[in-house]
């Protein structure tokens, strides 16, 4: 998977392979949705039948297990009781393109710069099919005062308004990261909360490297070198999680604190992000090359606040809840799916209610 310029290592989570795309055809900015509708449109009308790209004598070796392994990640997790959905059963075959995702923050605070859809309401991005726009909106939004990510994605989902295709550049990604990524769009699928982005993505992301192993471990074995490497990859991967989590945690607290002026809160906020190499190195990483690079890069108000969306503190109340269900990944998405009926404003919650069982205190 191509990592994202500001979050970096593939492990990071799941920002720099998405982009949820029915947005792009609705708004309020005629420009926006017009070029918007256009390079979605140039988009689907790309997709190949997998059965054809097969035929393509340009179809590399490679790339047709990339395929065969989508296919049977479908099958594996049709079995298990995902829903079945049409995505991934063509490919943008002709379609040489990068999506690109602008999001904007305030720089002393995890606030996102939103912009409101019919359909889907409130978005903290914008995708674009072309980076010329999508520069200017960055430039636009700095000069603003806002702080900036901008990014590629790996990915693309209509929110299930269309048949997703499959990517070209996801045929090169890894069978973790395609495993992954495949179970993700089945997880949000097979259980959503409306209203609860949050929610749904960490549950989705859980879900997709959790299902990821289980069907590494099924097809492969236990003591296959490809799960072994895998699971490497995914310690590393909990580990640079962490890392951002502390300091997502940390740069909050500061920018919560009202004892603190703004100009005492930007001085902070500098130190805070150039602690990150040291962070790294006290982390213990097994592969530790990549996430130097990473924290050399540096990152922003606006590629934390991505991050943190995906990947909420909370989340460890899916292992626990996970567990409790037997380590059954149906009989998990069903607890969810049951706990959260109705619970829209706070689903997280609930599921730690469920979990610390009756008569425990929670949280304030």
């Amino acid at each position: 998977m191509p990592p994202s310029p500001a979050l970096a290592p593939p492990p990071a989570g799941r920002p720099s392979r998405w982009v949820a795309a029915a947005l792009l055809l609705v708004g309020c900015a005629p420009a926006y949705v017009l070029r918007s509708a256009v390079g979605q449109a140039g988009l689907l009308a790309s997709r190949t039948p997998v059965a054809e790209v097969r035929q393509d004598p340009a179809l590399t070796p490679d790339q047709a297990r990339a395929l065969d392994l989508v296919a049977d990640v479908k099958a594996w997790g049709a079995a298990r009781g995902f829903s079945a959905t049409d995505n991934y059963e063509t490919v943008a075959w002709g379609w040489d393109r990068q999506i690109h995702v602008v999001l904007a923050c305030d720089p002393l605070a995890f606030e996102a710069r939103t912009t409101w859809f019919p359909i889907v309401g409130e978005v903290a991005y914008l995708g674009f099919f072309d980076p010329a726009p999508a520069l200017r909106r960055a430039r636009r939004w700095e000069a603003q005062g806002w702080e900036v990510n901008r990014r590629t994605a790996g990915a693309f989902s209509s929110l299930g308004f269309f048949r997703d295709p499959i990517l070209p550049d996801m045929l090169g990604w890894s069978t973790l990261d395609l495993a992954d990524t495949v179970l993700h769009e089945l997880a949000h699928a097979t259980v959503w909360v409306p209203g609860s982005v949050g929610f749904n993505e960490s549950f989705a992301s859980f879900v997709g490297e959790t299902g990821a192993f289980q069907y590494l471990e099924d097809r492969h074995g236990a003591d296959s070198e490809l799960l072994r490497a895998a699971r490497a990859e995914a310690a590393d991967g909990a580990r640079w999680r962490g890392v951002l989590q502390g300091l997502h945690a940390d740069l909050d607290a500061l920018f919560r604190d009202p004892a603190r002026s703004d100009a005492e809160k930007a001085r902070e906020k500098a130190r805070l992000y150039a602690s990150l190499p040291a962070r790294v190195e006290a982390a213990g990483f097994a592969e530790p090359a990549r996430y130097r690079a990473a924290a050399a890069r540096g990152l922003n108000n606006a590629a934390l606040y991505e991050f943190a969306t995906y990947n909420d503190p909370r989340t460890p109340v899916f292992q626990a809840l996970f567990e409790r269900e037997g380590r059954d990944l149906l009989a998990f998405m069903r607890a969810v799916q049951d706990l959260t009926r109705g619970q829209r404003r706070d689903p997280f919650g609930a599921l730690q209610a469920a979990v610390a069982g009756p008569g425990a205190v929670q949280d304030p």
